[in-house]
């Protein structure tokens, strides 16, 4: 028993003398590890040179930006928003024979962010957000108020909330045309129902400059943030250091639905102008200048003789429109409105829907190059500086076709009173000098009714019916004295 017990100890002694021999003969390489400064406790040094080396100078710069004070400011002003839909699935014969529950009283429910506008109960957020509600629930510190859709614009996508309510804690509104890039931002919003997130980014980029991304993304007028910007977000606030507003978020670019470095939110001063005319008129008035324009690339610049690529080309002017009476003309080159510089279409767009029917702008513009400076007065969809009413005609239902050298549009609900018509389509113009429509015996400001007995709904079915027709062709045709005729054709 002795000599087993002396053999266990010399081999365990034996064992450690091993070890320690061969970590001396081959020792095991040991990893470096160097330890990660928390972000915050990060500084820059500005070097000097000296003979023993670089040691920091007394100047030490501060973090980029508190945003206490800007997260305090805002989040007060973010509202969490429901959208509550009633379930639309038919019952039918076989859920009674299978005994399938009858989800008569289910609702489907989205969320979204929105924004306090005004203390007495106005709120923004996106109109996709609201989409298809059949009630909206807009929680506020714990607070739920039912609330009523005032108004919204799809295009833009911001929508109008009204709850009641007074006392709100509104949010400070900045102008979004001081925004640069690379500014610090804050999104504040509710993503995955969480309450009042806030995260910070800096602007990257702006619609009139970002070309490449405008190209994804449906919205031509926006401020691009790589702030984290989630599902729920959206309607949400995009701040300033000053926790300002300087955009409503609308939209991510990602694969995955999530975050993935790409926010969008639309300027202040365009959602300020939407919300004001949707409080006031019930739909955005729309300002127009009566010109088409294209973005000038090496192309276009090598085509015109042009010296630079800033700016944007007037590739037409309606005859007799805002453009035209401004003494505007084809391949005039923009590169001011108000004073601001325009350096693509995006950026002169910015600036027109930020404005309304009869606000007078000065335009600085290049031709043959020199420059020349002029006064436009803004008109509405209709060709005329007057404020419309709810039931005005959207962007949509107006078609220009090249092809035809003319513009359509739908009747209007008082044209349809006045010539008791269901429905038509307006030529609004024709060319003179181009264009297949120019050798018919239609006039601007006829009325197609039908075409080959088939009704005229909308303008740009109509375009692109005409356009590709061959054979013998009616047209049931109202004019402006209100008398019918009918014209008839044999295109070859």
């Amino acid at each position: 028993m002795k000599n087993a017990l002396k053999i266990i100890i010399l081999a365990f002694v034996s064992g450690l003398a091993g070890a320690y021999l061969m970590m001396r003969v081959n020792p095991t390489p040991v990893r470096e590890v160097i330890r990660e400064v928390p972000s915050f406790a990060q500084v820059n040094y500005a070097y000097e040179d000296s003979e023993e080396g670089p040691y920091p100078t007394e100047e030490v710069r501060s973090a980029p930006a508190d945003f206490r004070e800007a997260a305090n400011r805002s989040v007060h002003s973010v509202v969490y928003i429901k959208n509550l839909q009633n379930n639309r699935r038919n019952v039918s014969f076989m859920d009674f024979f299978y005994g399938r529950e009858v989800p008569s009283r289910e609702v489907a429910v989205g969320s979204g962010s929105g924004v306090i506008y005004s203390s007495d109960g106005y709120i923004i957020t996106n109109s996709h957000v609201i989409k298809g509600a059949d009630e909206i629930e807009v929680l506020h510190e714990k607070r739920t108020y039912r609330a009523t859709l005032v108004g919204a614009d799809p295009k833009m996508d911001i929508a109008v909330l009204k709850i009641q309510a007074n006392d709100l804690p509104k949010i400070d509104i900045a102008p979004s045309s001081s925004v640069r890039v690379g500014d610090w931002v804050l999104a504040v919003g509710n993503p995955f129902n969480l309450t009042s997130t806030v995260t910070a980014g800096i602007v990257s980029a702006l619609g009139g400059e970002a070309n490449a991304v405008r190209e994804n993304f449906p919205i031509e007028q926006y401020i691009q943030t790589d702030a984290a910007i989630n599902p729920g977000n959206s309607g949400g606030a995009l701040v300033n250091t000053n926790g300002e507003l300087v955009g409503i978020n609308t939209s991510i670019i990602s694969r995955t639905g999530s975050y993935a470095g790409y926010g969008f939110a639309v300027p202040s001063d365009i959602v300020v102008k939407i919300v004001e005319d949707l409080k006031n008129y019930k739909v955005v008035q729309k300002a127009f200048t009566g010109a088409e324009f294209v973005d000038i690339d090496e192309e276009v610049a090598e085509r015109a003789n042009l010296s630079s690529l800033n700016g944007v080309m007037i590739n037409s002017v309606r005859e007799g429109s805002a453009a035209d009476q401004a003494g505007l003309k084809r391949g005039d080159v923009i590169k001011r409105l108000d004073n601001k510089p325009i350096i693509s279409q995006s950026s002169l767009e910015e600036v027109i829907s930020a404005k309304s029917p009869g606000d007078r702008i000065n335009i600085t513009f290049e031709r043959a190059g020199n420059a020349y400076a002029t006064d436009l007065v803004l008109e509405n969809i209709y060709g005329d500086t007057d404020i419309l009413g709810a039931n005005a005609l959207s962007e949509e239902d107006f078609y220009f076709s090249d092809y035809l050298g003319a513009e359509l549009r739908k009747l209007n609900a008082a044209e349809k009173s006045k010539y008791q018509l269901k429905m038509g389509v307006r030529i609004t113009t024709i060319d003179d000098n181009r264009g297949f429509m120019r050798r018919l015996d239609l006039k601007e400001g006829d009325i197609i009714v039908a075409i080959n007995r088939r009704f005229a709904v909308d303008p740009k079915a109509v375009a692109e019916f005409v356009e590709k027709y061959y054979g013998r062709i009616y047209f049931e045709v109202i004019g402006e004295d209100g008398r019918q005729r009918t014209l008839t054709y044999q295109f070859n």
